[in-house]
């Protein structure tokens, strides 16, 4: 028997990622090591350490790892304005593709996406709103 609601909400997710993918900016390793004036090997390992201490995230699409560019600042160092929500996000259970698709999203406590807001206080308003209802 086919599952219809699994194979509808794999299309659903496949086309919400396909909508990110295309439509929000991000970098890959090669576009990273290049704005950080590195070696690919060296901007991996920067992701990974940045990853394990929960203050980036980064999604894999088309086999290739994609960065959300907002969570960087113009030298690609990690935007301060963002870290907090990133870490509470990624502690609050949320994946990177999760994460993405909440920060490009309208939210409804503070009436814009959370990336027009970056810099402000309704930024944290957004995050504590979801982690702590």
């Amino acid at each position: 028997m086919l599952d219809r609601v699994a194979v509808e909400q794999a299309r659903l997710v496949r086309l919400a990622r396909d909508y990110l993918a295309a439509n929000e900016l991000s970098i890959d390793y090669d576009g990273l090591a290049e704005g950080r004036a590195s070696t690919v090997l060296a901007a991996r390992q920067w992701v990974k350490r940045q990853r394990g201490a929960g203050r980036l995230f980064v999604v894999d699409y088309g086999g290739r790892s994609l960065i959300p560019s907002f969570q960087l600042d113009e030298v690609f160092d990690l935007d301060e304005r963002v870290i907090g929500a990133v870490e509470s996000l990624v502690m609050f259970g949320m994946n990177g593709w999760a994460i993405w698709q909440w920060f490009t999203s309208e939210n409804p406590w503070i009436n814009a996406r959370p990336i027009e807001v970056i810099g402000t206080d309704e930024l944290a308003v957004a995050v504590d709103q979801l982690v702590n209802g």
